[in-house]
């Protein structure tokens, strides 16, 4: 278990850590590629903001932004759809066309996610997300063995709990 990434949380926004995270996203966003330490470190200190924390923490943006953005693979079984110009009504709400709900594995009662990312409106049905994020963790599997009952025996281990007839 100890081969695996160590995926570090968000931290919440308006703390100096999140700031550190916040400054990443921006540079990265304004450079269209990966922000560097140094651009980072730079940026925080100009900020008054404290040297090793900004160094820190930008260790565990790059962890993180690594892990999620890391290609694992063409979504070929998916469609694309060119884009449209849709209508939100008064009240919010917006009709996808069923071009593009089939598009997204949208079945009639479906459920999505949605998040605004830098003003944009990203809409993900739970079909898609669960795919990709199979995509994503596959390279993490190990061959033959089950994760959750390694995992559950770990955590046996840990606590001293020994192995039970019909316990697995």
């Amino acid at each position: 278990m100890k081969d695996r990434p160590v995926v570090y949380p968000r931290p919440r926004p308006g703390t100096r850590t999140g700031r550190v995270w916040e400054v990443a996203d921006e540079i990265t966003r304004e450079t269209g590629r990966r922000a560097s330490r140094r651009e980072v470190v730079e940026r925080i200190v100009t900020e008054r903001g404290n040297r090793g924390t900004a160094s820190t923490q930008y260790q565990h943006w790059k962890t993180s932004y690594d892990t999620s953005n890391t290609p694992v693979g063409p979504d070929e079984d998916l469609l694309n759809v060119e884009s449209q110009s849709l209508s939100v009504s008064p009240d919010g709400r917006l009709v996808i066309p069923q071009e593009m709900r089939e598009a997204m594995l949208l079945d009639k009662d479906s459920r999505v996610t949605v998040r605004v990312d830098a003003g944009e409106l990203r809409v993900v049905s739970r079909r898609v997300a669960i795919r990709r994020t199979q995509r994503k963790l596959s390279p993490l599997k190990r061959p033959g063995i089950d994760e959750v009952d390694a995992f559950l025996e770990d955590r046996k281990a840990m606590w001293g709990e020994e192995n039970r007839l019909g316990d697995k």
